[in-house]
């Protein structure tokens, strides 16, 4: 049974970035419309069963009522999971529901902080992540029809997985025990200060190390730090190591949210690689993942590293021109 999954995060572009900058809301209805779409144009492939993540706001199950009766091959449902905590735990254990279910292509709605939940627990599944948050560098804002033929062509098996997906880089926290604490999709950014506050970060005063898994002028973000370097991209398999601080450096002005520029100045940075951990160059203060505060440091030695064989993500426009050459839409019925 050909099957999609897809989990919405209701909360993503809502937080406080509306407030100190100028960035989009993402209201839940827009989130519906565009996984309607998605729907749609999984119905019109001939996908037998989308199942989506259940939340306190009911958006899965106002999709299903929503496409009742109307689509005529795919039957929408919800994931059965025993409790909902509303929170991102949520997401966590819908992600290792999706692997147990071995479900052929998992659509992730949200920001660069649901992405990077999803690919803690997401195994070898390849993800369709869309963009649905504030500035967001891993997820891309993807039209919903087009993201639903994407998830459909691997889905039907008109194109496989494997000629379509490639693995993205992701950072890894260890402890001194060279355990795993956490992973981060795009950046890791160190933080003087005592507690995770709002999560969001847009004070640059208190930054003192970013670690990237990239660095583009292209993107808005803490990442923008390193874009506005003006680097040549870092070479394969390797992440990107800035220090920041007070007194010498270069001082530039990036732009780390929506209409939001802020001053840094930079030290010293240099590319490194998965030979080469890098010592977290605080032993009290805070460690952002993706532009949240998650993790205290608290007197520990920490360090960072780059794994090149992260999530394993869908190429869109890859598995849209395969789906294409292979007339896979040729045979479907029209929706009107």
């Amino acid at each position: 049974m050909s099957t999609v999954g897809i989990i919405v995060n209701p909360a993503s572009g809502k937080d406080i970035r509306r407030v100190i900058a100028a960035g989009t809301v993402v209201t839940n209805p827009e989130k519906m419309n565009i996984a309607l779409r998605l729907l749609r144009a999984c119905d019109v492939v001939g996908v037998d069963r989308v199942l989506i993540m259940p939340d306190p706001t009911h958006i899965a199950r106002r999709l299903v009522k929503a496409t009742d009766g109307e689509l005529r091959h795919t039957t929408v449902a919800e994931l059965e999971l025993p409790f909902i905590l509303g929170t991102w735990k949520d997401t966590l254990r819908a992600t290792e529901r999706f692997v147990e279910l071995d479900v052929d292509c998992l659509v992730v709605m949200g920001g660069d902080g649901t992405s990077r939940i999803v690919a803690k627990a997401s195994a070898n599944l390849p993800l369709l992540p869309i963009s649905t948050g504030t500035n967001n560098v891993f997820p891309r804002m993807i039209e919903g029809t087009l993201a639903g033929l994407a998830a459909a062509a691997i889905a039907s098996g008109a194109v496989t997985a494997e000629l379509v997906c490639h693995r993205a880089p992701q950072l890894e926290l260890y402890d001194d025990d060279s355990e795993l604490i956490d992973i981060a999709l795009v950046d890791l950014v160190v933080l003087e200060g005592t507690d995770t506050g709002a999560r969001a970060v847009w004070d640059s005063s208190s930054i003192r190390a970013l670690f990237l898994t990239e660095a583009r002028p292209t993107e808005i973000g803490l990442t923008a730090i390193g874009g506005w370097l003006g680097l040549e991209p870092a070479p394969p398999g390797h992440a990107l190591a800035v220090y920041t601080g007070t007194g010498k450096g270069r001082r530039l002005v990036a732009p780390i949210a929506p209409g939001l520029f802020v001053p840094v100045t930079v030290n010293r940075h240099y590319f490194f690689d998965r030979q080469a951990s890098q010592q977290i160059p605080l032993r009290n203060g805070v460690i952002a993942l993706d532009g949240e505060r998650e993790v205290l440091i608290s007197e520990r030695q920490l360090t960072v590293n780059i794994n090149p064989s992260g999530p394993r993500v869908i190429n869109v426009i890859s598995a849209l021109q395969a789906a294409a050459a292979t007339g896979m839409l040729d045979s479907c019925q029209p929706t009107q």
